[in-house]
């Protein structure tokens, strides 16, 4: 089972116990903002813990999609890890509205990233959002990453058209970037 301590949070495999507040986070109208109406069924809650602890039984071992839990052990939201291609992986986080902002995500997604280069060997690690997703980007900006395209028109849901960006840093970028904080 995967534990990785990060500033003020932890990151840990998902467990079955996690489903009540894993569904309540998830369920907030705000959260799903950003996300498909598929996405945001109320099963996609249960499909998505279930594929997370299927995931981490896995070996070899390609996705980390990983409970962002508070000190006092209570779950925050979850942040994630993909290898998509030798030494190229994808990131995303995501957190209940009340930990928005608190920077939590930046604590999870650092120690994630840090991770993939030093455990996992990476090369390079990108995000993907849409591109009215500003919180994100600010983010991902946090990590170090920069944009590297957008893709117009790229999505359809919640009856409109959505472009995306894809943002990126390389394992050269995080250990120059490392070095000089």
């Amino acid at each position: 089972m995967i534990s990785i301590p990060a500033d003020g949070v932890r990151l840990r495999d998902f467990r079955r116990e996690d489903l009540a507040q894993y569904k309540s986070l998830r369920s907030d109208p705000k959260f799903q903002r950003f996300y498909s109406e598929e996405d945001s069924a109320t099963n996609k809650a249960e499909e998505l813990l279930a594929m997370f602890i299927t995931q981490s039984d896995e070996i070899p071992r390609s996705k980390y999609q990983l409970a962002v839990v508070s000190p006092s052990g209570e779950l925050m939201g979850s942040c994630g890890i993909r290898i998509e291609s030798p030494r190229h992986a994808s990131i995303g986080c995501e957190l209940g509205r009340q930990w928005q902002g608190a920077g939590a995500a930046r604590d999870a997604g650092n120690a994630l990233i840090e991770f993939g280069f030093v455990e996992l060997g990476l090369h390079r690690i990108y995000a993907e959002t849409i591109s009215e997703n500003k919180a994100a980007i600010k983010l991902c900006h946090a990590f170090g990453m920069k944009i590297e395209s957008e893709r117009v028109n790229d999505r359809f849901f919640k009856g409109r058209m959505w472009n995306t960006i894809v943002l990126s840093i390389s394992e050269n970028e995080w250990h120059a970037r490392k070095k000089s904080a």
